[in-house]
C-alpha cells in the first residue's frame, strides 16, 4: 500500500526498517533501536499515513508489536520516569489498535504481552543473581565451580525464546567461571567454551543492554588469557578492543547496577585494560602501549579501596606495570625523579597487595611479585635472595596440585636459587633448583612458554654443574614443546613470534646431548627442533595412501582438516580454528595408533639414508661447541660421524654475519659499481676465509675427496656463504666440491622424494615484473625472461602486467617443469613468511607460494633479490622464497643470499642457461656459472658469492 505524499517505495522502506528494529532489540534488547528518535520519526510517519488501518494489517500489526517493546524497553530501563512513559505508551497503543478497528487481539499473537514478558525477566533475573552468588562462590572454593556452572545453565534456560537477549547475563557469567576453572586446572577446553559463551552473550546484549560492559570485559579478559596460552594477537587485539569499550563506557546506573562479577567494576574494567595493553607492548614493542598500561592502572587503584572486591588484584597490577616501566625507564620514566617516585609507588602497591591478599591464587602472584622485585636488580644481597625464595615457597605451599600457578612459582623459584648460586658462587642450591624446574617443565597444565623456560633453565643449570645427561634430558623436552609455538591454529605471523623467541635451543638441545655421548639423538633433536613450520609443510604434504589402506574414513577427515587450516581463515574464525586445532591433535593420535611414526620427524635411520647420494653436513653452532654432523655414504664407511669446529662459536658467527651485512649495505647503492669499494669487497673476502678455517676446510678434510656436498647450516650461520668460502690466494670450496643446501635433512629427503609423474621438459612458465611501486625500475628483467623463454617454445610467457598473482599461481600449476622469476623479491626480517615476490598486482608471499601442492615440479630459477636469505630472527626456520618453492614442490632452487644487480643477473642466467647440463644438473650448472663468474672478478666475492643451489 502507497502512503499519501510519498514514494511509492516509501512505506515499504518503513516497515522493513521497522521490522530491522524490533528484531535488534528482541534479540539483544538493543533499548535505543525501539526508543531513539529515528524509531520514533519513523513510527510516526507509518502511523500518520494509514487513513484506513484495516486496509494495510501487516503494518498494524507491526506497529502493535513496536509500541509494546516500546513500553518493555522503558520498563528494562530501570529510571524514574519509565513507569510513566511506559503507560503513555500503552494509552498510545490501546488509541491505535481502536481506530485500527481491533481492540481485542489476543495476546497471543503478538508474542509481546507486556506482563508475561516482565514476569519472565524478573524470574531470569532472580536467577541470575542466584548465579552471580554461585560464581562469587567459586572465585573463593573451586569446589563449587560445577554449582556454578549449573546455576548459570539454569538461569540462561530459563529465557523465554522471545526474549533471547535475557541470556546475556547467564552467559557471561558462565563463561566467567569457565576461564576460573581453566585458570585452575588448565583445561584449553573449558578456555575455547569460555570464549564462546561469552561471544553469545555479546550478540545478545547489545547497547543499551544493562549486562554489555561485563560481557565486553569478561570477553576480553578471557581473550587476553587465550592469547597468553596460544599466542594469537587476533585473540589480544581483540581483548584490547573489548576492555576498552568497557573502561570508556559512561559510568551510568545501568551500566554499573548489574555487574555481576565483583572485580568487574569500573576499577576493574581499567586494571583489565592494562593488563591487556601491556600484553600487546610486550608482543609489538609500541611505547604508548605501556603508558596507556600505567595509567589505566593507577586509575583503577584510585578508584577502589580496601573494601572493593578485587583491590588486592589491582594494587598487583600496578606493581607488576610499574615494574615493566622501571625495565624501560629511559623511555617511559624518562627522569630521576620519576624513577625514584615510581620506586616508591610500586613497594607501596605491593605492600598493599600482600595485606589484602585473599584467595591462593591472589597470594601466589603477590607473593611471586613480590619475589620478583626483590632480586630483579642485577645483583642482589643475599638477605633479599633469601626473602625472595620465602616468598616463594608461600605460594607454593598455598597452591592445589595442579594448579597452573603451580609451573610459574616454580620456575621463579628455581630462578632465584640460580641466580643466589651464581651470585654467591656457591652451587649447594642448585640441586633444588633442578627439581623445581624438572617439576615446572613437565607440569602438563602450565603454559607452554612457562614449561619451555623452566626446561631451559634446567638444561642450563645442568651443564654449569657438569651433568650433560640431565641436560640432554632438560634440552629433550624443550625441543619436544616447540611444535606447540606453531600450532594448526594460528597465523603465520603467530607462529614466528613465538619460535623468535626460541631460538638456539635445538642446537643447544643438540650440543648436550653430543656431551652425554649420543650422536644420533643430537642429530635427531636438530631436526626436531628447526624448520617446525617447514616440517608442518612437509607433513601436509606426506602420501596419505599407506593411512588410507588402513582407515579411509580417518584418512578423509584428516584430509578436510587440512584443507581448512590451508585455507587460512582469519578472524572472525578464529574461535573455529581453535575447536579445529583440537579436532586436528585428537585425530593424530587417533591416526598414530595404527601408525605410531605417521608425521613425526624421521628417524635415525632415514635421516642417515640421505647421505647416500654424498655427504650431507649439518653444521650446528652452540654455546656448549659446534659440531658438524657428517652423514656419508655407508659403502665408504660412513654413516654419522661428528667433527668438532672449535673456531665456530655463536658469537664469532654472528660477527662475521654482520661484518658481511655491512659491507653489502654499503655496495647497495644502484649506482655504484661493484667492483668499486675494494675496502668493502676486502670485508666479504675476509668473512670467506673465516668460513674455510672455522668450517669448509675441516669439514673437507674430514669426508675426503668427493664431488657434491649439500650444507644443512643453523643458527647464524645460515645466512653465510659456505659454498663460497675461500683463503686469501689459495684454492677454495669452489675449487674443490659442488655445493647445494638445505634447510634441514628432513626437506632435503622432500625434494628428493619420487615424482608420480614427470613433467614435460617444455612445460616452462617464465614471469618478468621489472616495475613495482617503491622499487627501482629493473631494465634487464624483460630481456632475461626473453632469453629464457626461446628455450621453452611451448612455455608460457608472462610480462609486465601479465604477470598478476593469479596468472602466476595458474601457470605454476599448468607449468611445473620449469619456473623463472625476474624481478623484485623481498625478504622480510621480521615476518618471514612475509617474504615475496612482487607480481604486477601485488606481493605473492612465501605463504603463498609454500601452500601450492606441485608434486611434479623440478626446477625453479628465482632472478632476484635475497630469495634465500633466512634472516636473523628467525634462522633456523628457514622461511624463504628458496624454501617456499622446494616446498610447493620443486626438486631444484636456484636463489641467492643477499640483492643482486640485473646486469649481472642476466649475465649468470645466460650463462647457466647456456650450460649444457642445466636441466638434468641444476646443481653442476650453477656451480660453474660462479667459478667463471669468480674467476672473471675474483677481488669482487658480492659478484658472484650470493648464487645457491638448494635441493636435489
Amino acid at each position: 500500500m502507497a502512503i499519501p505524499g510519498e514514494p511509492a517505495h516509501a512505506r515499504d522502506t518503513l516497515v522493513r526498517a521497522l521490522h530491522a528494529r524490533l528484531r535488534r532489540f528482541t534479540m539483544s534488547q538493543d533499548v535505543e533501536a525501539v526508543l531513539d528518535a529515528d524509531a520514533t520519526r519513523q513510527a510516526t510517519r507509518l502511523h500518520r499515513a494509514l487513513p484506513r488501518p484495516d486496509r494495510d494489517p501487516e503494518a498494524v500489526r507491526l506497529l502493535h508489536h513496536l509500541y509494546r517493546a516500546r513500553a518493555l524497553a522503558c520498563l528494562l530501563q530501570d529510571d524514574e520516569a519509565a513507569s510513566e512513559r511506559e503507560q503513555l505508551i500503552v494509552d498510545a497503543l490501546v488509541r491505535f489498535m481502536e481506530r485500527a478497528g481491533w481492540p481485542d487481539e489476543p495476546v497471543a499473537d503478538t508474542g509481546l504481552d507486556v506482563e508475561q514478558l516482565t514476569a519472565a525477566a524478573h524470574r531470569v533475573e532472580a536467577l541470575t543473581e542466584d548465579a552471580a552468588r554461585a560464581v562469587t562462590a567459586a572465585v573463593e572454593d573451586a569446589g563449587a565451580t560445577a554449582r556454578a556452572c549449573a546455576a548459570c545453565e539454569e538461569a540462561r534456560d530459563a529465557a523465554p525464546r522471545a526474549m533471547p537477549h535475557l541470556r546475556a547475563g547467564p552467559l557471561q557469567l558462565w563463561g566467567l567461571v569457565l576461564r576460573l576453572r581453566f585458570e585452575r586446572t588448565g583445561d584449553v577446553t573449558d578456555l575455547h567454551s569460555c570464549v564462546a559463551k561469552l561471544r553469545e552473550a555479546l550478540a545478545l546484549a547489545g547497547p543499551g543492554h544493562p549486562y554489555r560492559r561485563a560481557v565486553l570485559s569478561t570477553l576480553g579478559v578471557a581473550l587476553r588469557v587465550r592469547y597468553e596460552h596460544s599466542g594469537e594477537l587476533a585473540d589480544l587485539e581483540a581483548a584490547v578492543r573489548h576492555c576498552r569499550s568497557a573502561a570508556d563506557w559512561s559510568d551510568t546506573k545501568a551500566g554499573e547496577a548489574r555487574s555481576s562479577d565483583g572485580a568487574e567494576t569500573t576499577a576493574g574494567h581499567h586494571h583489565n585494560l592494562g593488563l591487556a595493553l601491556r600484553l600487546r607492548y610486550k608482543r609489538l614493542g609500541e611505547h604508548d602501549d605501556l603508558t596507556q598500561a600505567l595509567h589505566r592502572h593507577r586509575t583503577a587503584v584510585a578508584r577502589s579501596n580496601a573494601a572493593t572486591d578485587g583491590f588486592a588484584i589491582f594494587q598487583l597490577g600496578l606493581a607488576n606495570a610499574l615494574g615493566e616501566a622501571l625495565d624501560d625507564a629511559r623511555t617511559i620514566l624518562p627522569s630521576a625523579q620519576e624513577v625514584s617516585r615510581a620506586r616508591s609507588e610500586r613497594v607501596a602497591a605491593l605492600a598493599a597487595a600482600t595485606a589484602h591478599a585473599g584467595n591462593p591464587e591472589t597470594a601466589a602472584l603477590t607473593q611471586a611479585a613480590r619475589a620478583s622485585a626483590l632480586v630483579s636488580a642485577n645483583a642482589a644481597s643475599p638477605t633479599e635472595y633469601v626473602t625472595a625464595a620465602r616468598e616463594l615457597r608461600h605460594a607454593l605451599d598455598a597452591l592445589p596440585e595442579g594448579n597452573p600457578l603451580l609451573a610459574k612459582c616454580r620456575l621463579q623459584l628455581g630462578r632465584v636459587l640460580i641466580k643466589r648460586s651464581v651470585e654467591e658462587r656457591d652451587h649447594r642450591h642448585m640441586p633444588e633448583a633442578l627439581v623445581l624446574l624438572r617439576a615446572a617443565a613437565r607440569q602438563s597444565t602450565a603454559d607452554t612458554w612457562v614449561r619451555l623456560a623452566a626446561a631451559v633453565f634446567r638444561g642450563n643449570a645442568a651443564m654449569a654443574l657438569g651433568s650433560p645427561h640431565e641436560a640432554a634430558d632438560a634440552y629433550a623436552l624443550a625441543v619436544e614443546l616447540l611444535p606447540r609455538l606453531a600450532r594448526p591454529q594460528l597465523a603465520l605471523s603467530d607462529s614466528e613470534f613465538g619460535l623468535a623467541s626460541a631460538t638456539s635451543i635445538a642446537s643447544d638441545a643438540a650440543a648436550c646431548a653430543l656431551h652425554a655421548g649420543d650422536p644420533g639423538k643430537a642429530l635427531r633433536l636438530l631436526e626436531m627442533g628447526r624448520g617446525v613450520l617447514l616440517a608442518q609443510g612437509v607433513h601436509n604434504r606426506g602420501n596419505l595412501a599407506e593411512l588410507r589402506s588402513l582407515d579411509g574414513v580417518l584418512a578423509d577427515r584428516l584430509t578436510a582438516l587440512r584443507a581448512f587450516f590451508d585455507r587460512g581463515e582469519p578472524a572472525p574464525h578464529g574461535d573455529l580454528r581453535h575447536v579445529r586445532a583440537r579436532e586436528w591433535e585428537e585425530l593424530l593420535a587417533e591416526i598414530r595408533v595404527l601408525l605410531p611414526g605417521f608425521w613425526r620427524p624421521p628417524q635415525l635411520d632415514a635421516l642417515l639414508e640421505q647421505g647416500s647420494r654424498g655427504p650431507v653436513v649439518v653444521v650446528n653452532v652452540s654455546h656448549y661447541g659446534s659440531a658438524a654432523f657428517l652423514l656419508t655414504p655407508a659403502r665408504t664407511g660412513g654413516g654419522l660421524r661428528v667433527l668438532p669446529l672449535p673456531l665456530l662459536t655463536p658469537e664469532t658467527a654472528s660477527s662475521h654475519s654482520a661484518v658481511l651485512r655491512s659491507a653489502l649495505s654499503l655496495l647497495a647503492d644502484p649506482d655504484t659499481d661493484l667492483l668499486e669499494h675494494p675496502a668493502q669487497q676486502r670485508r666479504i673476502r675476509d668473512v670467506l676465509a673465516w668460513l674455510w678455517d672455522a668450517v669448509v676446510s675441516p669439514v673437507l678434510d674430514a669426508v675426503g675427496p668427493v664431488e657434491r656436498v649439500w650444507w644443512v647450516p643453523t643458527g647464524p650461520l645460515a645466512v653465510l656463504p659456505l659454498h663460497a668460502a675461500q683463503p686469501p690466494g689459495r684454492p677454495g670450496v669452489l675449487d674443490a666440491v659442488i655445493s647445494s643446501y638445505a634447510p634441514t635433512v628432513a626437506v632435503l629427503a622432500h625434494a628428493r622424494r619420487p615424482r608420480r609423474h614427470a613433467a614435460a621438459p617444455s612445460s616452462a612458465l617464465i614471469a618478468a615484473v621489472p616495475t613495482a611501486p617503491g622499487y627501482r625500475h629493473l631494465h634487464r628483467a624483460a630481456e632475461e625472461a626473453r632469453h629464457v623463454a626461446r628455450l621453452f617454445p611451448d612455455g608460457r610467457l608472462l610480462l609486465d602486467g601479465a604477470a598478476h598473482r593469479d596468472a602466476l599461481e595458474e601457470g605454476l600449476r599448468a607449468h611445473p617443469a620449469t619456473f623463472h622469476f625476474s624481478g623484485h623479491g623481498v625478504a622480510d626480517p621480521v615476518a618471514p613468511s612475509a617474504g615475496r615476490l612482487l607480481a604486477a598486482d601485488g606481493p605473492l608471499t612465501v605463504a603463498d607460494i609454500a601452500a601450492l601442492d606441485l608434486p611434479d615440479a623440478h626446477l625453479a630459477y628465482l632472478s632476484a633479490c635475497a630469495t634465500a636469505h633466512a634472516g636473523l630472527r628467525l634462522p633456523d626456520e628457514a622461511l624463504h622464497l628458496t624454501s617456499a618453492v622446494q616446498m610447493a614442490g620443486y626438486r631444484h632452487v636456484v636463489g641467492t643470499l643477499w640483492p643482486v644487480d640485473d646486469t649481472e643477473s642476466l649475465k649468470r642466467v645466460r650463462a647457466f642457461y647456456g650450460h649444457s647440463r642445466w636441466s638434468t644438473d641444476p646443481a653442476l650448472a650453477l656451480h660453474e656459472t660462479i667459478v667463471t663468474a669468480r674467476d672473471t672478478h675474483p677481488l669482487a666475492p658480492s659478484h658472484w658469492a650470493g648464487h645457491v643451489h638448494s635441493g636435489g
